[in-house]
């Protein structure tokens, strides 16, 4: 295997793991908040008496988190539920910048496509 061989792999295995590392933070944070919720006693109550742009934001959510969970193994998957999810929230919001950790969603979003990509194009290119 060729040094050049190796640097691309050795990148496509740093932003593997950068993706699932935020990505696995990502998670977790979305099941505190879940639990603390429930644990206060607030909870969100059943999901279907809410207006229909809040169930929107439920089912984003939803798909983040598994899209964050399942991008550790399948990327193409993890990339297309967690960006999935994170554009429910910029068409429910009606704006292309969102605050807080949503940016963190974007880009973990990113990275998993990004390495998706990037070994599709390592495979059509005949090197493993």
């Amino acid at each position: 295997m060729s040094s050049i061989q190796k640097s691309r792999n050795y990148g496509i295995t740093v932003i593997r793991w950068v993706a699932r590392i935020l990505g696995g933070l990502l998670a977790i944070l979305v099941l505190v908040i879940f639990v603390g919720e429930i644990l206060v006693g607030e909870g969100p109550g059943n999901p279907f008496k809410h207006p229909l742009p809040v169930q929107l934001g439920f089912v984003g959510m939803l798909a983040m988190w598994v899209g964050c969970i399942v991008g550790w193994k399948w990327q193409g998957v993890g990339a297309l539920l967690t960006i999935g999810g994170i554009m429910t929230f910029h068409i429910i919001e009606k704006r292309l910048w969102l605050t807080g950790a949503f940016p963190l969603f974007d880009l973990a979003g990113i990275l998993f496509l990004l390495c998706w990509l990037l070994k599709r194009l390592q495979k059509s290119a005949g090197t493993k």
